[in-house]
């Protein structure tokens, strides 16, 4: 009798043992997010690494609204179809454009009747001509780069280029001003519009900024990476036919290859890493630096999640 009521209590024990380990694991378990070309596409014809942020969950269980926030390369690319989509699908009422003079003059962007264009440089321009007008002296305007390698190769010997770029855009004047007045436009944005933001590959600047934003809606760095990363899965036929023309000129190192990969049209995780890193160490957050240098209140960010997020 004494070891029949033992035997219950070892199984009722084991049994509740079992029961809280299996809620620890429902409970500590977290929904991972899907960031796939499927789950992100807007479903454009030829604009370039065409997607928005909808669909990420936020820390406190909402997910980012679809297709409000939507980022592209440049949108001189798109077909009247695109166009047609954007304004007759996702209700497009403004875009907000984050490159230089020269990008904007060589691929303007189209005017979209009801639609708002809104210029906001990363870039501060006067370092890059400041730049130029160096390279002239030291090494004369006979000399200046001609073919695409010779481009990209002086960006990164100049240090216009490196893996720390993208703290140069977070931590500028040029690049905090701009940054700031994307989240206005972002707060301002009419009920049930959707706003589009773009640099020229969609990828940098445009990068940061989708970091950004997710970061103040509280959506997991992880899937922040990963949709950083995204870019590689939406351009990869583009990096192809890239890679074939650095080969084309002699480049055949794998690490060399992506090292001038990144300065086209592919992203070095690296890259956002080390701003992320940043951020942390000179702010203490992401959330830090919206807040400390980009001066967006916490009220206004409750009210980006009130907009953006379901």
């Amino acid at each position: 009798m004494a070891w029949e009521i033992c035997s219950k209590m070892k199984t009722i024990l084991v049994s509740g043992i079992t029961l809280a380990v299996l809620l620890c694991i429902i409970s500590c378990t977290k929904k991972v997010d899907e960031v796939s070309v499927e789950s992100q596409s807007i479903g454009m014809e030829t604009m370039i690494n065409a997607r928005e942020l909808g669909g990420y969950t936020s820390s406190d269980g909402r997910k980012v609204r679809r297709g409000l926030i939507l980022r592209t390369a440049r949108p001189s690319s798109a077909s009247e179809n695109d166009i047609r989509r954007l304004t007759d699908v996702y209700h497009l009422a403004t875009i907000v454009d984050f490159r230089m003079t020269s990008e904007r003059i060589e691929n303007p962007s189209p005017e979209i009747p009801g639609v708002k264009n809104v210029w906001l440089r990363i870039i501060d321009e006067k370092l890059l001509e400041e730049l130029h007008k160096m390279v002239e002296e030291v090494k004369g305007p006979q000399t200046m780069p001609k073919t695409p390698l010779e481009k990209i190769q002086l960006a990164f010997s100049s240090g216009f280029v490196s893996d720390r770029m993208y703290i140069d855009f977070v931590s500028s004047d040029q690049g905090k001003s701009g940054y700031q007045a994307f989240f206005k436009e972002l707060l301002s944005l009419p009920e049930g519009k959707s706003l589009l933001f773009h640099c020229t590959q969609g990828k940098d600047r445009t990068g940061i900024a989708a970091m950004l934003i997710l970061s103040a809606l509280d959506v997991s760095e992880d899937t922040i990476l990963r949709d950083y990363e995204l870019t590689n899965a939406f351009n990869k036929a583009l990096i192809e036919k890239e890679k074939q023309m650095l080969a084309g000129f002699g480049v055949t190192d794998e690490a060399e290859m992506n090292k001038y990969l990144s300065v086209m049209d592919q992203v070095n995780g690296k890259y956002m890493v080390n701003v992320l890193d940043y951020l942390k160490d000179e702010y203490g957050s992401v959330k830090g630096y919206i807040k400390n240098a980009l001066k967006i209140t916490d009220e206004e960010i409750n009210q980006l999640k009130d907009k953006f997020l379901e």
